[in-house]
């Protein structure tokens, strides 16, 4: 590994040569030129505290030698811009990190070559982040993704009618919502991220799933794509359970067209809860109020004899709890940085990222820091009383939702394309409706009831994600390697 990284400084001149996916310079952005100013894109949320930082860190630094401005930008959707034009983008900017693979293969980020930098990452970070933040070039694989910032799934609930012994299953939320006459729990969005709340889902027992995406995937724009597997009986039994859960009147909904703040707003009660993560909070709070907004793990349920009927391997009463991507957002550094800022920008990258920070920036900001042991941070905050107990709950909550989740593994932009762009969302949703939607040419699959109308669902969705196009037809005989 030293060896590697002793390599990546002589590397990084050859990669300030390279042609990225745009040229020149616009907007504002490090086009070709050093104009004396490092541009940081951080979260909406958080730039006004890292701008704080950053000036305080220029006044403490009189030789750093560059001003910093920040702009606060989307980060669900950042990346889409700067591969639009990288030279109207920051010179250091924030996504999450299963964007690391596709802006490196396109050449619209640079590697981290900074020794001490690569130095805290390692010592920082868990082993499920530090397995997700390189991508490789030239065969050799590099760090691109600074991790500091951590999220993953959790429940927001209406305390004013939901108990928290309710709240913490599927069934309880029912019970909680046939009361007041409206539906259980919503989701903030039908992508496949939302929904990693079913899929990922895990027996409670030994945290058992069988479904597996792109393991064991090679980091490199054209890799392998490892293994995936969604067509296990779990799975099969876990979407007949979120079907008749559906289906009922006081169980899931999708957020109706004014959004899922509106359903889950007090006064309107059109919802009991919300399944959401940390970058939720504030619009959770305007629409339940502190004193009704409760925090907890995604719940568990049971599964039905309806569920398993006709399968093998699950069983009535199995308890499952759901899952989530447990992620991090990272900085990343702008394919155009060179020279003398290009070292200054990862300076200002290890600082930002330091557990100090970090540190600062959730008691602030409320996010959630990513390196390992802030739970003892986030306690004595609490301890100290320098924050609430819901935001106490929102940080320590998450934490422990991660140990159900998986980071995203889509490690390069193809993959990251397959899962999200290629319809496997939809057709996922389709099956939870109960729903007729196309697969091969002009054939529609209309029984999504039966085990084997899910089982070709779920063989489709598998299909997309490793190939990224419909199959030409179905396996005689399922489940089968898509």
């Amino acid at each position: 590994m030293k060896k590697i990284f002793a390599f990546l400084l002589a590397i990084a001149m050859v990669a300030s040569l390279l042609t990225a996916c745009g040229n020149g310079g616009a907007n504002g952005g490090p086009g070709v030129s050093d104009d004396g100013i490092i541009r940081l894109w951080v979260g909406e949320e958080s730039a006004e505290f890292y701008q704080k930082i950053c000036d305080e860190y220029v006044a403490k630094h009189s030789d750093f030698g560059y001003k910093i401005e920040v702009k606060g930008m989307d980060t669900g959707s950042v990346a889409g811009t700067i591969t639009n034009d990288p030279t109207a983008a920051a010179d250091i900017y924030t996504v999450a990190h299963d964007n690391i693979g596709k802006l490196a293969s396109t050449q619209c980020a640079k590697p981290i070559t900074d020794q001490a930098l690569i130095d805290q990452v390692l010592a920082d970070n868990p082993e499920a982040y530090q397995n997700v933040i390189y991508s490789t070039m030239d065969n050799t694989k590099y760090l691109y993704g600074v991790p500091y910032i951590s999220q993953a799934l959790f429940l927001y609930y209406n305390k004013a009618v939901v108990t928290e012994d309710e709240a913490k299953s599927f069934e309880g939320l029912q019970a909680a919502a046939k009361r007041a006459g409206t539906k259980a729990v919503t989701v903030t969005g039908d992508d496949g991220f939302n929904m990693s709340f079913a899929l990922l889902a895990r027996k409670v027992s030994d945290r058992s799933t069988t479904v597996k995406i792109y393991e064991g995937a090679e980091a490199k724009a054209g890799g392998a794509k490892g293994t995936s597997n969604c067509q296990g009986d779990d799975t099969v039994a876990i979407i007949r359970w979120l079907q008749d859960y559906a289906a009922d009147p006081n169980g899931f909904k999708w957020a109706s067209p004014d959004g899922w703040e509106a359903d889950l707003n007090k006064d309107n009660m059109g919802v009991l809860a919300v399944i959401g993560g940390a970058w939720k909070y504030e619009s959770a709070m305007a629409a339940l109020g502190e004193t009704n907004l409760g925090i907890t793990l995604i719940p568990t349920f049971t599964l039905t004899a309806a569920s398993v009927q006709g399968l093998s391997g699950v069983s009535a009463g199995d308890v499952y709890r759901g899952g989530t991507f447990a992620d991090c957002k990272c900085f990343m550094i702008n394919a155009h940085s060179a020279g003398s800022k290009y070292a200054k920008e990862q300076e200002l990258i290890k600082y930002l990222s330091g557990k100090e920070v970090q540190n600062a920036s959730f008691l602030e900001c409320m996010n959630v820091p990513a390196y390992v042991g802030a739970t003892e941070f986030i306690k004595q905050s609490f301890d100290d009383g320098k924050i609430s107990e819901t935001q106490y709950n929102l940080a320590a909550t998450q934490v422990a939702m991660s140990e159900w989740g998986i980071p995203q593994p889509f490690i390069t932009g193809t993959l990251n394309t397959y899962y999200y762009s290629k319809n496997a969302p939809a057709v996922f949703r389709a099956m939870i409706d109960r729903t007729a939607y196309p697969t091969t040419g002009d054939k529609i699959l209309t029984e999504t009831t039966s085990v084997d109308g899910i089982r070709k669902g779920l063989y489709l969705i598998e299909y997309l994600w490793m190939h990224g196009v419909v199959p030409s037809s179905f396996p005689a005989k399922l489940p089968e390697k898509a």
